[in-house]
């Protein structure tokens, strides 16, 4: 799925609503429950080509969920090489709003996983942090397959869903 034009993008009041309960009810089972929920949601609300969360809590393991195999993929390396926007996002606690996987910037902050991700047929990324009490606890990246960034509705919407989820889960980790 290449994704919907940015600029004429639209949710339905529904389908949002669908989402969030979706969301805070998986997290009530637990961490990659909701995570899977979380990156699920964001691939059929924002018209992103995929998605992957990673939640990092303090005192707690790192759980990773991706909509697909290849995002999956993609982001168990960047764990391992210790680079790429999800990193960047958790250790800031702020968004990476759009970077072309073309741009130098991205070429130069994130060496393997730009080439892995752009063998992979993605051409731009988004990261968002999951935020609970002030801190980010992880993140979620949504990668295009169009060099475009997302929308600021659309932006919004997934940060929106990104916190639902992690305080829905923090809790549950922490007792």
């Amino acid at each position: 799925m290449r994704g919907v034009p940015y600029e004429a993008y639209q949710v339905d009041s529904e389908r949002l609503a669908t989402a969030f309960v979706e969301v805070a009810d998986a997290a009530v089972r637990g961490g990659a429950q909701a995570l899977g929920a979380l990156v699920g949601s964001c691939v059929s609300l924002l018209g992103v080509a995929s998605a992957v969360a990673v939640l990092e809590p303090p005192a707690a393991r790192v759980e990773v969920a991706a909509s697909d195999p290849r995002c999956l993929r993609l982001e168990r390396a960047a764990l391992m090489w210790g680079e790429g926007p999800g990193l960047d996002c958790r250790s800031s606690a702020t968004a990476i709003k759009g970077v072309p996987l073309a741009h130098p910037y991205a070429r130069a902050n994130w060496p393997s996983y730009t080439e892995m991700a752009r063998g992979l047929g993605f051409a731009c990324v988004v990261a968002v942090p999951l935020r609970a009490s002030g801190r980010a606890v992880g993140s979620l990246s949504l990668l295009s397959e169009r060099s475009g960034p997302l929308g600021p509705l659309q932006l919004r919407l997934g940060q929106h869903l990104a916190d639902a989820t992690a305080l829905g889960v923090v809790p549950r980790v922490r007792g």
